[in-house]
Order: structure tokens, then sequence, then C-alpha cells
């Protein structure tokens, strides 16, 4: 796999409310949110806006003592950076060989994405990259 020839599927923000947070992208940058849905393996809601080829994710945490609701507590943000591929289990064998460690506990399931991982950022320069699996429900028009 050759990481320069990957897609950006989304930038992940982490924000206090959803429906707060999209406000500046809707009336600044004319984007509208294109599907909205709970992850519940990592406490979350989320909020897909479509801009050119790639999103903004907006991630409004569930539960304030996971890592999300902790990340918020500092003031929220920018989270995490997530690359599409065509084949994660073979991407996580290549990093697990690497020596790139997860902080997911392994491949986990989610709406819209059949399969995600993230990254430790101690392995990746300090950003949290998330991989996800082409989409089973492409975006936009998830139904979760």
């Amino acid at each position: 796999m050759n990481w320069q020839d990957l897609d950006v599927h989304h930038i992940g923000i982490v924000v206090k409310d959803i429906d707060e947070a999209k406000k500046p992208y809707e009336t600044v940058f004319g984007l509208k949110v294109d599907a909205k849905f709970n992850v519940d393996v990592f406490s979350a809601k989320v909020a897909f806006l479509p801009l050119n080829n790639t999103y903004i994710e907006l991630v409004e945490p569930t539960n304030p003592e996971d890592g999300l609701g902790k990340f918020l507590k500092g003031g929220g943000g920018i989270h995490h950076i997530c690359y599409e591929v065509e084949d994660l289990d073979t991407i996580y064998q290549q990093l697990k060989k690497k020596n790139i460690r997860d902080v997911s506990g392994g491949i986990q399931c989610t709406p819209c994405f059949e399969k995600t991982l993230f990254l430790h950022p101690k392995d990746t320069g300090n950003v949290l990259i998330e991989v996800v699996e082409k989409a089973t429900c492409k975006l936009p028009g998830c139904k979760y």
C-alpha cells in the first residue's frame, strides 16, 4: 500500500454540540449535513458535511469519561484524519509488521464503515489517524 495514493475520507472534529457546531459551516461556507447517526462503539454522535472529495465529520461525545469526552474537556477541535482503503484487514497486518499500534483494540465496526481502525498517535507523528474500509453505505444518504 502506498499512503501517497490514498484519499482523505474525512477530518474529524470533536464538538460539544453538533447542532451548534454545524451553523458556521452552513452559514459561512454553505455546507449541509448529509448524514447524522450514532456510533455507539465510540460513544458518539456524528454528522458528515461533504466538502469537495472529502467530508468534515463533527463528533459529539456522549460519554464524558471516555476518550472523546476527555478530548472535549480539553477544548475539543480537530481530532483525527481519516483515510479510506480497499482492504483494511491486509492494511492492519502490514501496519502490525511495522510495529504501528492501534488505539481502538483492533478493527471495529461502525455504521457506514464496516471496518475502522485508529492508529496510535505516538506511531504516526502525534496525529490520530483513522483508516476505514470503503463505506458500505456511501455518504451521502446513510440511513443510520
